[in-house]
């Protein structure tokens, strides 16, 4: 992945000739939750940011922002999961994108890693409210997965074939892939942790075996397909917020 996309990389002059050409940003985020025995518990936040600058790349233009791990419930009780409440997250990630708004974004994708229900529509919302608010600014706020498919499927899932896919071909030297089990009866648990919406339990059950059906060319097919779509987005909203001549 090339640096020159990334905003902590980049040096003053860069930076603004980066906007004049293309006043883009691309924000990952994800969150530190368990994916299984193979994968890392920064996952969500390592294989979005991998795909932003991916899109960056097939755009030849944009800032991606660093990773960030900050995201709403997920399997909070499992092990190593930092989960966070609406109301914490909410300010943060509006103030985020006034932030990006200040420094010249006509166009922001806010792309979440981190799946579930209360993270996409928490993601959802932010770009809605944002926007009506700010009209001047497009934000494009969805998960990395929504209107893509890939050989018939929505590439999503919890570290299973497809997370483990992506990951395989983004950071192949990161995959433990020999610790993968199927099935786990004994999984660790925190018993007061705040939120514990799935109602997790001490088993679980990947109903296939991933490291048979996981590969780097199925992980490569759905960020191509994932970016392919973000790039496309991305370009029309900055035709929208061109200026009439």
């Amino acid at each position: 992945m090339q640096t020159k996309y990334q905003y902590e990389y980049l040096f003053p002059q860069e930076f603004d000739e980066a906007i004049k050409k293309c006043p883009v940003f691309f924000v990952p985020t994800g969150l530190l939750e368990w994916h299984a025995n193979h994968l890392p518990f920064g996952l969500d936040a390592l294989k979005i940011h991998g795909i932003c600058l991916r899109a960056a790349e097939k755009l030849d233009g944009g800032i991606v922002l660093p990773v960030n791990y900050f995201g709403t419930p997920g399997f909070s009780t499992y092990l190593g999961t930092l989960t966070y409440s609406e109301e914490i997250l909410r300010p943060l990630f509006m103030a985020y994108m006034e932030q990006l708004k200040k420094v010249g974004a006509k166009v922001i994708a806010l792309i979440t890693g981190h799946y579930g229900h209360t993270q996409v529509d928490f993601i959802h919302e932010i770009g809605r409210d944002f926007t009506a608010a700010n009209p001047d600014v497009t934000i494009i706020s969805r998960a990395e997965y929504e209107g893509v498919l890939v050989d018939g499927e929505e590439p999503a899932d919890h570290g299973g074939k497809w997370e483990t896919s992506m990951f395989m071909h983004l950071f192949p030297e990161r995959l433990r892939i020999n610790d993968y089990v199927t099935v786990i009866d004994d999984m660790k648990r925190y018993e007061n942790a705040p939120f514990d919406y799935h109602k997790e339990s001490a088993h679980w059950d990947f109903r296939s075996d991933v490291s048979k059906t996981a590969s780097a060319e199925l992980g490569r097919k759905a960020v191509e397909a994932i970016t392919d779509l973000l790039v496309a987005d991305v370009r029309k909203a900055l035709e929208r917020s061109a200026p009439t001549k």
